[in-house]
């Protein structure tokens, strides 16, 4: 029997939609052709020290405007035992296989000397890290802190400068961390210490990541926190990764009018909205 004329053009009909729907979600799909690999195992690495390293100060700053702390030479910060000496001025931030606010599990000792008080103009602080790991991740080395003073817009700031921070992984892979970053504080911190104000970190750092792949990263946007929020709540830096096909890619920090553990990634326009947990920074 032959076939109505129509049954052949609906037949045809058909298959050229069936083309264009496959030639179109070809067109959307991402570029395997790109190894990003690289760029998110070295974003991941950042992110997570970076963690540490502000959370690290944060403890710092706190336990100097706890006058309970400064007065009596102990006290609790972030599930923290905090004990000060006053005639070694020495802060000495203890955990115990702790879970904290930004969902790090903290273990060991962060010992931080001052050469003087913490807000005067030309205290040195060393930080060091003893036996101290964060998601099982153990930090090797130190921060060597220092109160330049009066910055332009009026804001106290204390440049950090660390060399060679070791953050082993695991048995096998390890971060190495080099930076030089500036903590820039508004001097309401100190007068008014429940006023949620925000501080400012601005800077640069290179390294290399627990995947290998050289790195090196500046703040182009400052970062911002306050001392009530465990993460970065806005920011930008601008990443470059030289072995990796996508070079050069953001670390963005999106959170301006909220409190929570988000960030995004951006490698030439492929980007990865991720938080900020073990789960995800363990790539």
């Amino acid at each position: 029997m032959r076939k109505p004329l129509n049954s052949g053009i609906l037949s045809t009909g058909i298959i050229l939609s069936v083309i264009i729907l496959l030639a179109a979600s070809a067109g959307c799909k991402k570029n395997t052709a790109k190894d990003l690999s690289p760029d998110l195992n070295v974003a991941n690495d950042i992110v997570f020290t970076e963690r540490g390293l502000f959370h690290t100060f944060n403890l710092l700053l706190k336990a100097n405007l706890d006058s309970g702390i400064m007065h009596m030479g102990s006290g609790t910060i972030d599930k923290a035992l905090v004990y000060y000496s006053s005639s070694s001025k020495r802060f000495t931030f203890y955990y115990q296989n702790k879970y904290c606010t930004d969902s790090v599990t903290r273990n060991g000792n962060i010992l931080v000397t001052l050469t003087g008080s913490f807000f005067s103009s030309g205290t040195a602080a060393t930080v060091v890290f003893q036996n101290y790991s964060e998601d099982s991740r153990k930090f090797i080395g130190r921060d060597n802190l220092y109160n330049s003073g009066m910055m332009i817009g009026g804001n106290g700031g204390y440049d950090s400068t660390i060399d060679s921070l070791i953050i082993v992984k695991d048995s096998v892979h390890s971060t190495l961390w080099n930076s030089q970053l500036v903590y820039h504080l508004p001097p309401v911190i100190k007068m008014q210490p429940d006023s949620l104000a925000p501080f400012t970190i601005t800077g640069t750092a290179n390294g290399r990541s627990s995947g290998t792949y050289s790195f090196s990263f500046q703040i182009s946007t400052p970062l911002v926190n306050d001392i009530y929020c465990p993460w970065i709540r806005q920011g930008i830096m601008q990443l470059s990764v030289p072995s990796a096909d996508v070079a050069t890619g953001t670390i963005e920090y999106v959170n301006r009018d909220s409190c929570n553990n988000r960030v995004t990634y951006n490698f030439e326009g492929t980007e990865f909205e991720w938080w900020i947990i073990r789960k995800k920074l363990n790539y």
